[in-house]
């Protein structure tokens, strides 16, 4: 955790992290009524450059994103089993026809060999392997003749 700061630092902080300005943020922590837009600006300024500050601002950004990150982004898990699901046709889809109607349908038979398709390079089945161990004897051959070299070339 970074250095502890004032409740009107931690205010400003926190309506940075709400998406206020600079200037509304120190408005808000800061009795700056008075203050002309120009001085509210260059304090703002001042004060979100100061390390503690701006470590704290960043620290809660951070949390912030990670925990959007959490809510909205799929896991890896989640891929393969949404394609596994697609792929072996085990559930339905919501799908519209041409008059808007929303109905419920299985995958495609081309939508199913996409998915199973995707799973087949995760897990490496469509390359060629070929596996080697041990030693190989490395045999060079000077098969040129003497004559056939041009050193000028």
């Amino acid at each position: 955790m970074t250095e502890k700061l004032t409740n009107k630092q931690e205010a400003f902080v926190l309506a940075l992290i709400e998406g206020k300005s600079q200037r509304d943020a120190y408005r808000s922590a800061y009795k700056a009524d008075r203050m002309k837009d120009k001085t509210v600006d260059e304090k703002a300024s001042r004060l979100f450059a100061e390390g503690k500050v701006r470590a704290r601002f960043e620290e809660l950004q951070a949390k912030v994103r990670s925990e959007a990150e959490q809510r909205s982004v799929a896991s890896a898990a989640d891929v393969l089993e949404e394609l596994s699901n697609i792929g072996m046709g085990r559930k339905e889809y919501p799908a519209y026809d041409m008059f808007g109607n929303k109905f419920d349908r299985y995958p495609s038979v081309p939508q199913r060999t996409k998915a199973l398709e995707l799973l087949g390079k995760k897990y490496g089945l469509f390359t060629d392997r070929v596996q080697f161990d041990g030693n190989a004897l490395v045999q060079i051959v000077d098969d040129i003749p003497e004559g056939d070299i041009d050193p000028a070339e």
